[in-house]
């Protein structure tokens, strides 16, 4: 509770330390201040968040330079006359309200304790959370043309001295034959009539938000009011898509939409050309014993097949596997997080896990039940393609992680440089408590 108090506090601009901390002006870009209770909110914020392990002056020295940065991405923003949509801020807003109100355990203990209603909380947060939005947008613009070759993540890797290459952790491929269990007509109907009734209540007024959280059965989504961010048409289902691209502004709702994940209500947030950005609620179809049963005897005839002929895996999945990220690929599986085929041990789902593990490359697993990532309970069976040992970083093994490492060291230079350029353009002044901080960058106040 005080973990979200802190972050409330300084996300609103609502001093909670105010008994401790006489608040004054330690910098200013532009025409923004930057005030000690910021600083000290997010000391305290980051150290409850496990993000500093302390709160000393060194600590305090990076904070303020964090907010030296935002301050003048938030000046830069507004000369170029960024935008960020009122659907924009609404999003981000209901997103973090409704995360404050179940960390709080209700409305009533979070008005209680901050002495407001919901709306003025809202109110209170609109142009924090507005500020926020165009920041990371600026911040986006600023290195989004920084790019690395393959020439760059070599130059990158042989500047690192031999004994300070990091150590790679065990990394493990695999693929997955997946059998979902199919819901019968009875629980299809069900679930659109479910659907239905939830359309129903958002056109009387029930907040879309609200709904996701409560009841969309996209685990990825919900918690972000069912947003799903800007993507394509070719990004999406064929009846998902029909109806997303039809809608044409954010107070519009659809019909209920039937794909093969379940029953969707969508609703438009924003277009930019080809692409939108969606919320939505998903509605699945309940599965009964029967059909899980069907589900586990299938599974268990292929692990007969695959007991004789390992390497049939890749065909089986291809003809069998409900999974339809990984049915065309022989069932190898990506990790979403790395952007590669690779897996840490901690990256592992659960389920993978126990599996795995006693397995050698080339195994095949026992089917066992477990949850895929769009939430639906289906039975598997995994085989084991590489495992890696543990090791020091080389070109040949590890060269998308050396790749994202160089990425961000030349993102950084181009911030610095950005810094560099931007400083003769607008007021900058450190109080005295920050002036002999050793900053990263080198910050050129106004005498």
């Amino acid at each position: 509770m005080k973990k979200l108090f802190v972050i409330l506090g300084f996300l609103c601009g609502i001093s909670l330390h105010a008994q401790i901390v006489i608040d004054e002006v330690v910098g200013v870009v532009g025409a923004e201040p930057i005030l000690l209770s910021e600083v000290e909110e997010q000391a305290q914020n980051d150290f409850m968040e496990g993000q500093v392990t302390a709160r000393d002056f060194k600590t305090k020295c990076g904070l303020f330079e964090r907010l030296l940065f935002e301050k003048m991405l938030l000046n830069q923003a507004e000369k170029d006359s960024l935008v960020v949509s009122d659907d924009q801020v609404e999003t981000e807003m209901d997103r973090r309200m409704q995360y404050f109100i179940i960390q709080a355990g209700g409305e009533k203990q979070l008005e209680e304790f901050l002495g407001q209603t919901i709306p003025e909380i809202k109110k209170n947060f609109r142009d924090n959370i507005r500020k926020q939005l165009l920041v990371q947008q600026m911040q986006q613009k600023v290195i989004e043309r920084v790019k690395v070759t393959p020439a760059e993540v070599k130059a990158y890797f042989n500047e690192i001295p031999k004994d300070s290459l990091p150590l790679v952790a065990s990394e493990i491929e695999y693929a997955q034959i997946t059998i979902l269990p199919k819901p019968s007509d009875e629980a299809r109907a069900a679930a659109r009539r479910h659907a239905q009734k939830i359309r129903e209540d958002i056109g009387k007024g029930s907040s879309f938000c609200l709904k996701a959280r409560l009841e969309s059965e996209d685990i990825a989504s919900a918690q972000n009011c069912g947003e799903l961010g800007f993507l394509r048409r070719e990004d999406l289902v064929p009846e998902f898509s029909a109806a997303a691209f039809r809608l044409k502004n954010s107070t519009e709702i659809s019909e209920v939409v039937e794909t093969e994940f379940g029953f969707h209500i969508i609703q438009l947030i924003e277009k930019r050309g080809e692409m939108a950005n969606f919320r939505h609620i998903l509605i699945r179809a309940k599965v009964s014993d029967e059909a899980l049963d069907l589900a586990a005897k299938q599974l268990d005839s292929i692990s007969i097949v695959l007991e004789k002929d390992s390497l049939a895996f890749a065909k089986l999945a291809e003809k069998y596997s409900s999974d339809m990220e990984t049915r065309f690929n022989g069932g190898k599986v990506v990790n979403q997080r790395a952007g590669s085929s690779k897996f840490k041990d901690d990256e592992l789902d659960p389920y993978a896990r126990i599996e795995i593990m006693p397995l050698q490359p080339g195994q095949v697993s026992r089917p066992h039940v477990y949850q895929m990532q769009t939430g639906q309970t289906a039975f598997r069976i995994v085989k084991l393609l590489t495992r890696s040992a543990p090791h020091v970083a080389d070109l040949k093994n590890d060269f998308p992680v050396i790749e994202q490492a160089a990425l961000a060291n030349k993102q950084a230079d181009a911030v610095a440089k950005w810094i560099e350029k931007k400083q003769g353009e607008v007021y900058i002044r450190i109080g005295d408590i920050y002036a002999g901080c050793p900053f990263d960058n080198n910050w050129k106040q106004e005498k």
